[in-house]
């Protein structure tokens, strides 16, 4: 998909003024409960299974399951892990309960058949990079493997520049030509066209996973209004 095609646009922006996620109940009469799976993927190491558990962390207090992991003996992820949340989402006076599946897709190359499984039917994907100039074509191949995989689905999804704590990062506007990205900072709502990150320490992590959500509810209320 293109990346003019998933952006909400003004109007979009407008209305998301009024959403907001929280972990806590309020007294307006709940509509109905919204499902989502959010995937997170990348070249192998670039930091997907430290964003899940930073995740883990930060929202703690709205798990639904403890979670899990499935590795190799070295410690790398063999299948997915796995987490699911639940959020609650005033909008125009009416609350849903928002329930989201976090996974992580295994970045090993030999594992290309299990991330084509993991990613069907995601409502939204973070695609984490390696911030290694080194990892520049592990990075590339990543992503013109996810476009093959969304570009018919419209599946909205963030970028996210991991390790930005490296001694010699690339810089953010080398990655974005390597991609093929405009060099502005963010779009018309908002939405950052790059989220530098350092997983390890939490740094924009969050910020970036509600961003996507946005986008995501947003996707899913607009089908909503087509059908």
């Amino acid at each position: 998909m293109t990346v003019d095609s998933k952006r909400k646009g003004k109007e979009a922006q407008k209305e998301g003024e009024e959403l907001g996620l929280s972990g806590k109940s309020c007294s307006n009469s709940l509509k109905k409960v919204l499902q989502f799976k959010v995937v997170y993927w990348g070249p192998g190491e670039s930091g997907k299974t430290t964003n899940y558990f930073r995740l883990r962390e930060k929202f703690d207090a709205v798990k639904l399951n403890r979670g899990y992991s499935i590795e190799t003996t070295d410690g790398r992820t063999l299948w997915q892990d796995s987490v699911r949340l639940s959020f609650y989402l005033n909008l125009a006076k009416i609350k849903y309960n928002v329930i989201t599946q976090i996974v992580t897709a295994t970045g090993q190359e030999r594992f290309l058949s299990t991330r084509e499984y993991v990613l069907d039917g995601a409502d939204g994907v973070v695609f984490v990079a390696d911030s290694d100039p080194e990892k520049m074509e592990q990075n590339k191949r990543s992503f013109r493997e996810l476009s093959s995989f969304t570009r018919d689905q419209q599946i909205p999804y963030v970028i996210q520049l991991n390790k930005r704590d490296l001694d010699e990062p690339i810089s953010v506007e080398d990655f974005k030509k390597e991609l093929g990205l405009p060099q502005f900072e963010a779009y018309e709502d908002g939405t950052l066209v790059i989220y530098p990150t350092v997983a390890l320490e939490g740094e924009s992590v969050r910020r970036c996973f509600e961003d996507l959500m946005v986008q995501v509810i947003f996707n899913f209320l607009r089908g909503e209004l087509k059908s």
